[in-house]
């Protein structure tokens, strides 16, 4: 736990980490207020499901296009410009551009995560990055997390239409701390990571695996939302969706403190190879909430082995273009995930295990025998292992 207190005392990567927290709440904040702010209107559930989608289309297309445009553009710019278009996106959502707002909305999504991911994996040591990316991780499940809990209570309280200007308002308050995360590292000297020191070059095998890997993880999920609260009823769907998020956020915590890079494949590996395994308990019938616990787990560990991969498998410079692309993959993967759900319920665990065994072989395949010059990272750590 030492890494965490390390990481914490170091105000840019702390100052980093809020962000990723603030940004995270807008995340979560948007659809639900979105799909309230339509039925508030007097629309129908259809109209909802509409802007709702509209909205997951706008975020998908919004990450990938913000993910690519890090590496050529400063955080510093980017970030808030595509923070200020979420004013625009809640205007337009209070008049008759309501599709037009919903994919602004989407769009209008800072990508604080994945520039805050590819600052890491440039500034941060190998023996921080693993702490690193469980506190992304945990903080960004908690900003998740928070963001319907705020869209609800406005809503509850009647303030429904408050709730899309408040996450606008949310990201730019989040591109805010990663510019002043910026330009606090200017006046800290700052080891470079190996990824940064080293040559680690491109490996489109391992990207496409880790692609492959998200798309399956977020195909499961789907599958869940939909089947869970079907099967369970809503206190326990409830329950398990809770229980599956603090699993999380514990397993990340206890992992992310005591292991190394050395450890990615493993994790990744074994995460997914977990994962599939659980998908065909909850096949089987086993209690929505007890199953839950233990794939908030092995999420975890995935989750981990899969942020590790990618500097071994990614330049520094373009991680955060690969994880924004990874977040656009696992968002097309749930819905996949629960449209199958929707038309073959009896089916869609089983298929969900299926895709994992076959991303976990892949996994193990493409990293059995990782290329020269990748994964070895420059410097002490090298002589260390």
């Amino acid at each position: 736990m030492r890494t965490y207190g390390r990481l914490l005392r170091h105000p840019p990567t702390s100052i980093s980490l809020l962000a990723a927290f603030v940004g995270a709440i807008p995340i979560g904040m948007w659809p639900l207020a979105i799909v309230l702010g339509a039925l508030d209107r007097g629309g129908s559930a259809a109209d909802a499901g509409l802007v709702a989608a509209v909205f997951g289309i706008g975020n998908a297309l919004g990450v990938v296009t913000q993910g690519a445009l890090l590496a050529r553009v400063r955080a510093t710019r980017l970030l808030p410009a595509f923070a200020a278009l979420g004013i625009v996106a809640a205007v337009l959502l209070e008049g008759d551009g309501r599709l037009a707002g919903a994919a602004l909305a989407g769009i209008a999504i800072p990508a604080i995560t994945p520039a805050v991911r590819g600052r890491f994996a440039w500034t941060l040591p190998g023996s921080d990055r693993p702490g690193a990316y469980a506190l992304v991780n945990v903080l960004f499940q908690a900003g998740i997390a928070l963001g319907p809990l705020v869209a609800a209570g406005l809503a509850a309280a009647g303030l429904v239409r408050w709730a899309p200007p408040i996450a606008a308002v949310g990201g730019l308050i989040a591109a805010g701390f990663v510019v002043v995360a910026e330009r606090g590292r200017r006046r800290v000297v700052i080891e470079p990571s190996p990824a940064a020191r080293g040559r680690v070059r491109v490996v489109r095998s391992g990207v496409l695996v880790l692609l492959g890997v998200a798309a399956t993880a977020g195909f499961g999920i789907g599958t869940l939302q939909v089947l869970v609260p079907v099967r369970s009823g809503a206190a326990t769907s409830g329950a398990a969706f809770a229980a599956l998020a603090l699993a999380e956020v514990g397993g990340a915590v206890l992992i992310g403190g005591r292991v190394g890079s050395r450890h990615a494949f493993r994790l990744l590996v074994g995460g997914t190879a977990a994962m599939a395994i659980v998908y065909l308990l909850f096949g089987a019938g086993l209690s929505a909430v007890p199953a839950a616990v233990v794939l908030g787990v092995v999420t975890a560990v995935q989750s981990l082995g899969g942020a590790l991969g990618l500097d071994r498998f990614v330049p520094a410079g373009r991680v955060s273009a690969v994880f924004s692309l990874q977040i656009a993959v696992l968002i097309i993967g749930a819905a996949a995930g629960s449209l199958v759900a929707g038309v073959e319920p009896d089916t869609a665990f089983v298929l969900a295990s299926l895709l994992l065994s076959a991303a976990a072989v892949a996994a193990l395949l493409v990293t059995a025998r990782p290329p020269h010059g990748v994964g070895r990272p420059a410097g002490p750590e090298a002589h260390a292992r």
